[in-house]
């Protein structure tokens, strides 16, 4: 079972990747519709963007780090970095070979990188570590 600690940065976690995921959605649909970009392209824009606003948020609310910025900023980009390409490559998948609207996959790619998302920031990127 998960501790209480553990539960309640999790939902934390998700409150405030809701904040991020709707800008990522904003700049996703703002860039197909107005822009006729890709929709990979602009979900993994929108990924990139969000997970500024993302990283400030988690820093100081979430897991309340200690940690100095350019540890937890250097972790918190090496666990995104996956999930970014794991969010493009559901995202070109959903898309082209399942044929599905692309806020559908986004809505799966969401829910999948989340997960990933929180364990590595949990258990590395704002880890306080023992001295």
């Amino acid at each position: 079972m998960l501790s209480a600690d553990v539960k309640k940065k999790f939902i934390s976690f998700v409150f405030v990747g809701g904040f991020a995921t709707g800008l990522q959605y904003a700049i996703l649909v703002g860039c197909v519709q107005l822009f006729s970009m890709s929709p990979t392209w602009a979900s993994s824009l929108g990924f990139a963007i969000s997970a500024i606003f993302n990283y400030t948020l988690n820093y100081y609310f979430t897991f309340r780090s200690a940690n100095k910025h350019i540890e937890a900023v250097s972790k918190f980009a090496v666990i995104s970095a996956p999930g970014l390409v794991l969010n493009g490559a559901i995202m070109e998948a959903g898309i082209t070979l399942l044929d599905w609207h692309y806020v559908l996959v986004q809505i799966i790619a969401t829910i999948m990188v989340m997960f990933w998302n929180f364990l590595g920031n949990h258990l590395w990127s704002f880890r306080v570590h023992a001295h």
